[in-house]
């Protein structure tokens, strides 16, 4: 007869095994969430610096 327990003790080890491997292998695929938040950063500013360079031509151009 099966040991029951048994059973589920070694599928949990063999999960946390799984679970191990995979944050070993995908450690990398932190690295381009903090790049995206970076580029989304410096778009927002480089937006905001042609929003300003745009304004004072205009204004410039007016007066």
């Amino acid at each position: 007869m099966w040991n029951l327990y048994d059973i589920e003790k070694k599928y949990e080890q063999h999960v946390k095994e799984l679970e191990e491997r995979a944050r070993k292998a995908h450690w990398y695929a932190k690295v381009p969430q903090k790049r995206a938040k970076f580029s989304l950063l410096a778009g927002g500013v480089a937006l905001i610096a042609v929003l300003a360079a745009g304004y004072f031509a205009v204004s410039n151009a007016l007066s």
